[in-house]
């Protein structure tokens, strides 16, 4: 469509209303990502798959040897492996990815407006078309998740040129396009691309019905197969990404705390899943008005559309399945925003031309709108927009019947969309520009390029900024056991909080940041430490650098990245030890599946327990601690005896929120060690009921209390339990493996170690399938050792080991990627040659 001058000017102000408006969320200020998750995920993953692919040159990898202990590269495909977005960053090494991310997001934004005013205006008029895009621009989701969780939207250009390619499919024009647009929106956003295809398969419909008058069931099935193998096709071309992530998320997804029961599949009127919400369509009144308006329409494909967008709006089992289901969230409902618009359109237009009979669709909506607040559990915010919106549109629907300007309809429709979507933005914490630099600074470079230097491989502990450094990689020899992603490996996730027992202080156990524990930095090969507080580097840690304001310690007790030994204890035995002297067991063995014959004897000597000071906030009675506090508050405990700098201290007790009067989030924090237990109803409830703390003195003192700080809320505390270890008994003598830094790249990892006696050997690897070991070019069966981790028999004497990791299904997604790539060129050819033939 060639656009007129007047058609450049509505996109010239839609562009610079979008652009104002991120200029009014920055200030030049803040980067335009949130602090929730966009630090933490949407950039420095991609970074990492670029730094990946410059150090190995493989396009297809299956191992991210850097993050996560060792991860399964597919369990952050999500995160863009092979987004179109992304790739092309490849080309860019002189932009930093921090800067590319939000250059593409605000690009994706202004693109989405483009494409979408573009499709409007073929079905509309100029100043509809505009209208429209500008309530599309001011939805919930949009603007929201470009700066906070960008696969929620950045697969909408594609999307939209899907929307569009299916007009041009049914009218017999570059059918090719429908597949091509499909697995851009694949590659892209896999996990939205679910409800993509079902958005583009339901237009399709929408478009099929429009141009067959006379439509019989034997033309539909004949016309619905040629063109769902269209979509198909994009699946198989995209089989590359989605078969390994598939095995991924069948073995690396953890259920949540959803409480799906039958209930929740009843159907009802949930404005949650069409309004104001950016976790959802989020979208306005008017809306409701459309679908019904939609419903009783006298034009078959209007109609059907509108009682597809119904029964979405209505039936949650439908969203559960969109979920894969997970839950019941409405997320995975932003692919239908466009078709909830196109119906919007249609009612505006309507009413415009005066096509409308508006009194019965206002009682009706009126109806709707009640029944939405009062039959499902809705906050006032929600409840306050439904109300403003009703009398704001019912009032611009009357003046408009009296004077006919479009400006009132406009503004009646729009008013509290935009009103919502400019609260919800601005009360979002972006990311301070000083913060988004600090963590990215080239002091912090300049250390973790020394320990990238070393010729041995250890792992770091970064301790600047745990959540927003979480998943960052400043070089391809950097390693960190942190790691934050929706699928990770399950058995290493449960290691890290329930074997070793590691702080859990946040609301999502996905998120497995940097810990305090000193003796999860031993038993990770955490061999450095860098920070910008002196208090994080515990006991043992020695400063050997400095750079700027961030200094790096060094701990040379720590474990090796992989060891032999003949020290090894039964699974079962192991399973029958407490806490702690679980985790001692595994400094002194390695577990093994098999029974073993040794007995397990203990350096841990039990102490008494410390006591929580009674106070207004703290009542004391048969043991059980109860903390009623309207604000945190602190407390320094003196400790049953002094602790040296030498000794290591577990102090543990269980915790209980879900209590009359509770039933919020619970956190208790020991010399800054801090854990949380989430509110019982939280869909991501992190079920830490018992906090455990590993409490050391510090550098070279030593301690005779702690400073514990309690949160708000009511919450109660018991079973209060001290244990004391010498640190020197967690030192082993073991065999090291030590990895060739030269042969050992993406995913493969090559070295050599000297057994003395017959025993296993265990890498600080979570165990996955795909794994593959060699003991001097002989292949062994590779074991699952410590509950969590890649291990085998090894015997004694001097060896070669190769170590291989190769994604379950990626090269039969390959295969099939290659496959589909053939089709779609025959697709093409063809296509081509029908088009030439018809002219």
């Amino acid at each position: 469509m060639k656009l007129s001058k007047k058609n450049i000017i509505h996109l010239c102000v839609l562009t610079g209303i979008y652009l104002l408006f991120v200029l009014a969320l920055t200030r030049f200020k803040y980067a335009y990502g949130s602090e929730l998750d966009w630090g933490g995920q949407h950039y420095a993953i991609p970074d990492y798959f670029r730094k990946l692919f410059y150090k190995t040159g493989d396009f297809f990898p299956s191992f991210a040897p850097n993050i996560g202990c060792g991860e399964n590269i597919y369990n952050l495909s999500y995160y863009g492996l092979y987004s179109p977005i992304i790739l092309f960053s490849y080309l860019l090494p002189f932009v930093k990815m921090s800067t590319y991310i939000q250059i593409v997001s605000i690009i994706g934004i202004i693109a989405s407006l483009w494409i979408f005013y573009i499709w409007m205006r073929q079905k509309f008029t100029d100043n509809t078309a505009f209208a429209l895009s500008f309530v599309f621009l001011f939805s919930a989701p949009l603007i929201f998740h470009s700066h906070r969780h960008i696969m929620f939207v950045n697969y909408m250009p594609f999307l939209l040129l899907g929307f569009m390619a299916i007009e041009d499919y049914f009218e017999g024009k570059r059918k090719y396009m429908v597949t091509l647009w499909a697995f851009l929106m694949l590659m892209t956003s896999y996990f939205f691309a679910v409800s993509g295809l079902a958005a583009m398969a339901v237009y399709g419909v929408y478009r099929w019905l429009k141009i067959n008058e006379k439509p019989t069931f034997k033309k539909f099935c004949k016309d619905g197969t040629a063109f769902a193998f269209r979509l198909i096709l994009a699946v198989i071309m995209a089989c590359v990404l989605i078969l390994p992530t598939l095995h991924c998320m069948l073995s690396g997804r953890e259920a949540g705390n959803s409480h799906v029961d039958l209930k929740s599949f009843i159907p009802g009127v949930n404005l949650k899943f069409l309004l104001y919400y950016h976790y959802s369509m989020g979208l306005c009144l008017f809306t409701v008005l459309s679908i019904i308006s939609a419903v009783f329409s006298k034009q078959r494909y209007r109609r059907f559309l509108g009682i597809v967008m119904m029964v979405i709006a209505t039936c949650p089992i439908i969203v559960y399945m969109l979920n894969g289901t997970l839950y019941v969230d409405p997320k995975v409902l932003i692919p239908f925003l466009p078709l909830g618009m196109l119906l919007f359109g249609h009612t505006y237009f309507d009413i415009i031309r005066g096509k409308l009979k508006l009194k019965p669709l206002a009682v009706i909506t009126l109806l709707v709108a009640l029944a939405g607040v009062f039959w499902f559990k809705t906050t006032r915010k929600v409840e306050f927009y439904i109300i403003l919106d009703f009398v704001v549109l019912m009032s611009s629907l009357f003046v408009y019947r009296r004077c006919k300007k479009e400006l009132i309809l406009n503004i009646g429709m729009s008013l509290c969309l935009v009103v919502s979507t400019v609260y919800a933005n601005f009360a979002d914490e972006l990311v301070p520009l000083r913060e988004l630099e600090y963590d990215n600074s080239s002091d912090m470079n300049t250390l973790a390029d020394y320990v990238g230097s070393q010729e041995e491989i250890s792992r770091t502990s970064n301790c600047v900024d745990e959540v927003n450094t979480v998943n960052m990689i400043y070089n391809a020899d950097y390693y960190t056991m942190s790691i934050y992603s929706s699928l990770h490996n399950k058995d290493y996730n449960k290691f890290y909080y329930s074997e070793i027992y590691n702080e859990n202080s946040y609301r999502n156990t996905s998120l497995t940041t940097q810990t305090r524990s000193l003796i999860a930095d031993m038993y990770f090969s955490n061999r450095y430490l860098i920070t910008d507080d002196p208090v994080k580097a515990v006991s043992g840690y020695k400063k050997i650098k400095e750079s700027g304001s961030l200094s790096l310690y060094e701990n040379n007790d720590v474990l090796p990245f992989g060891y032999a030994t003949n020290a090894l204890i039964g699974r079962k035995e192991y399973n029958s030890l407490n806490y702690p002297y679980s985790v001692e067991a595994l400094f002194n063995n390695i577990i093994v599946e098999d029974k073993t014959e040794k007995s397990f004897s203990s350096d841990i000597k039990k102490v008494r327990s410390i006591n929580f000071t009674e106070c207004d906030q703290i009542k004391r009675e048969w043991g059980k601690y109860t903390i009623d506090a309207k604000k945190p508050f602190t407390q320094e405990i003196t400790l049953p005896e002094t602790l040296t700098n030498n000794e290591i201290m577990f102090v543990s007790f269980n915790v209980n929120n879900d209590i009359k009067g509770g039933r919020k989030d619970a956190w208790v924090s020991i010399n800054g060690n801090k854990n949380k237990l989430t509110a019982p109803d939280w869909k991501y409830y992190n079920n830490n009921r018992r906090f455990e703390y590993v409490i050391t003195t510090g550098q070279d003192y030593s301690a005779d209390s702690v400073k514990v700080n309690f949160s708000d809320g009511k919450y109660e505390i018991t079973n209060v339990r001290c244990y004391v270890i010498d640190k020197d008994s967690l030192v082993r003598d073991v065999d090291p493996f030590m990895i060739d830094k030269k042969t050992s790249h993406g995913d493969v990892i090559n070295g050599t170690i000297d057994v003395k006696n017959d025993g296993y050997f265990t890498i600080s690897i979570p165990y996955t399938d795909g794994f593959t070991a060699e003991i001097d070019g002989k292949e062994v069966q590779c074991e699952k050792t410590d509950t969590a981790f890649l291990g085998f028999k090894i015997p004694k004497g001097s060896h070669n080991i190769k170590i291989t990791f190769t994604a379950p299904l990626l090269h039969k997604g390959i295969v099939l990627s290659g496959a589909g790539l053939l089709i779609f060129i025959a697709c093409v050819i063809i296509d081509r040659r029908k088009s030439k033939a018809s002219k």
